[in-house]
């Protein structure tokens, strides 16, 4: 039986701008996609006045930030990082009502941050040695530069991982930031931002909250943000460089995907490895971008896969993410549902054969929120859009192929090379094949979010994005080198 849900009051979050809690003119609505009749709160609509002020917010506390080591300003944001393990089980249910996600899931999120954001301040001893050469009449030094005001800017699917993520790297290399939270889903990131900022120096840290249209072109032009960071679609990245390339600011782009798993002949269908596999594909209702999105198996291998896979699909439970049994919460809007089933819908047009599997929750929450259960696509031509496009829900086609250079040859035919994964008993045989495919990390016999290893870099190639987060690489995208030469011998 699904639990009574009991309807918080209405949170109500606002800028944050020079350590300061800013009102606005007007508010965004923040609802909730398994409950589209409840409001979980309102923002501050933010303008191009209240970029301009953040901005300059950054750049006059960037001075004396950046004048510290990269171990001075590491052990602040230990400190810092250590208060986003207060507050838990508050912020998760209200991450779970603004986003969707289980609570299980939105729980372990934010736990994570401290956890994986430690590695990061790690890198901080790398960075306060300078590289020494000899020069023809003196010395050379090679040092790290900040780029000064940092613009980060997340979508709503994992905003507060995917901020900190930025967010520390850029603190770390002694930059400044200014944060736009996504509009739909900004609350928790936005309590967690002013949590994390007691600790940092006012100005350290702004956010600005607001619609992309008012102010997105005020962030990614402004002449005194030196670089973007950005998480989201890829007609969006095109925006900002556009943006960008105005001024020559820096960018780094984590984008789309449409990842393939390639299931070799020798694979081994167990209970662990479907776990590892459904994990991957239904994680936040398929809306992850690393997230496994064309399955291709040997053709003489088909049912058997199939018959399996699809019994361990019909496990999920479907339903509001604060209920304990639900597994996979809705769709984050009723733009984003009405999408994926035009998918399903144009797949079945082409002839291929849909089952909608999994277990309702509650018939009357799923009719009314932006629910998909989730959904297997079989017989499914190499051209439909549900192979071809960033799905972003759960429904996963399954293809079939004879050779391996001939699966390997369709995965890569595609703008997109985020990530991708092998799954086969020969370890060897696997890694073999990973190397021929496109995408800025492949996998063995695991994938997605819950295989990334975090002390190493990840990022896409192609059109899946530009640089990297994650590992000293991560930090190496918020620093510029600075060459120092003396002449010191006539």
């Amino acid at each position: 039986m699904p639990m009574q849900h009991n309807i918080e009051d209405p949170v109500t979050e606002y800028l944050f701008i020079a350590g300061e809690a800013i009102e606005g003119r007007a508010r965004i609505e923040v609802r909730n996609p398994a409950r589209p009749d409840e409001l979980v709160g309102t923002i501050v609509r933010g303008t191009s006045e209240h970029v301009d002020h953040a901005v300059i917010a950054a750049k006059r506390a960037q001075p004396a930030w950046a004048a510290l080591t990269f171990g001075e300003r590491a052990d602040i944001l230990r400190k810092a990082l250590s208060r986003l393990e207060e507050d838990i089980d508050r912020r998760a249910a209200l991450f779970v009502r603004e986003n969707g996600k289980p609570l299980a899931l939105a729980r372990a999120e934010l736990l994570s941050i401290p956890k994986r954001q430690q590695m990061a301040l790690d890198y901080a001893p790398q960075f306060d040695t300078e590289r020494a050469y000899k020069a023809a009449n003196g010395r050379t030094f090679v040092v790290s530069r900040p780029y000064g005001v940092v613009v980060s800017i997340v979508p709503w699917n994992s905003p507060d991982v995917l901020a900190f993520t930025q967010i520390v790297a850029a603190l770390l290399a002694g930059n400044c930031v200014v944060l736009k939270p996504p509009e739909s889903c900004p609350l928790t990131l936005s309590r967690s931002v002013r949590m994390f900022a007691e600790d940092l120096p006012p100005g350290t840290i702004n956010v600005v909250t607001g619609l992309p249209a008012e102010i997105g072109d005020a962030l990614t032009t402004h002449p005194d943000v030196g670089k973007i960071g950005f998480t989201g679609s890829i007609p969006s990245a095109r925006h900002i460089m556009s943006n960008a390339a105005q001024s020559i600011k820096g960018v780094t782009l984590e984008l789309g995907g449409n990842d393939p798993a390639i299931i070799l002949d020798d694979a081994e269908f167990e209970p662990s490895m479907l776990s590892r596999m459904l994990n991957a594909t239904f994680m936040m209702s398929g809306q992850v971008c690393m997230a496994i999105k064309r399955i291709y198996v040997p053709a003489k291998r088909r049912d058997e896969f199939v018959n399996k896979f699809t019994k361990a699909v019909d496990s999920i439970v479907v339903g509001d993410g604060l209920e304990p049994s639900v597994t996979m919460g809705p769709l984050h809007s009723q733009k984003a549902q009405t999408r994926a089933n035009s998918l399903v819908e144009d797949a079945v047009r082409r002839g291929a054969s849909v089952w909608p599997l999994g277990e309702i929750n509650s018939e009357a929450t799923f009719a009314h929120g932006y629910f998909m259960r989730p959904t297997v696509v079989t017989d499914i031509d190499d051209e439909a859009p549900l192979m071809t496009e960033e799905q972003f829900c759960p429904a996963i086609p399954i293809t079939t192929y004879h050779t391996l250079d001939e699966a390997i040859a369709r995965a890569n035919r595609t703008e997109f090379g985020l990530s991708g994964s092998v799954w086969g008993r020969d370890i060897e045989r696997a890694l073999d094949a990973t190397r021929k495919i496109e995408a800025g990390q492949v996998w063995v016999n695991t994938h997605g979010v819950l295989a990334i290893n975090h002390l190493a870099p990840y990022g896409g190639v192609k059109q899946s994005g530009i640089g990297r987060k994650s590992g000293i690489e991560g930090i190496l995208e918020y620093v510029q080198s600075q060459t120092i030469t003396t002449y010191e011998h006539s």
